[in-house]
C-alpha cells in the first residue's frame, strides 16, 4: 500500500469519525432537551420561571467623556503658550502668584 492510498484512507476515516461526532451531538443535544422538557411540564414551569435562569448580559462599558475646562489660561508674555486645564501645570504657569494666574484666565474658546 502507497502512502497515497494510506493518506486517502486516513483522510476518509477523519471525516467518518467527524460525522459520527456531529452525529453524537445532536442526539445528546436531542436527549438533553427532553429531559428539560420533562422537567419543566413535571414542575409547571413558565417561560418566565426559565429566563430567570439565563445568564445575563454584563452592561457594556463605556468610557466617561472628560468635560472640557471651562477656562484657558494663557502666558501674558507669550500669547502662544496655552493651557486648556488638562494635564499637568506649565511651569510658566506654576511660576506667577496666584493674582497674576487669575489675570491669563479666560473663558473657553468653542
Amino acid at each position: 500500500m502507497s502512502i497515497m492510498q494510506e493518506l486517502e484512507e486516513a483522510m476518509k476515516a477523519r471525516e467518518a469519525a467527524a460525522q459520527r461526532v456531529d452525529e453524537l451531538r445532536s442526539r445528546a443535544k436531542e436527549e438533553g432537551l427532553e429531559q428539560i422538557r420533562t422537567i419543566v411540564r413535571d414542575l409547571g414551569l413558565t417561560a418566565e420561571d426559565l429566563i430567570k435562569l439565563a445568564p445575563r448580559a454584563a452592561p457594556a462599558k463605556t468610557r466617561n467623556a472628560r468635560k472640557a475646562s471651562a477656562f484657558w489660561w494663557i502666558n501674558l508674555t507669550d500669547e502662544t503658550q496655552i493651557w486648556k486645564g488638562v494635564g499637568p501645570k506649565p511651569t510658566w504657569l506654576k511660576e506667577l502668584s496666584p493674582e497674576e494666574q487669575e489675570a491669563c484666565k479666560v473663558a473657553a474658546r468653542s
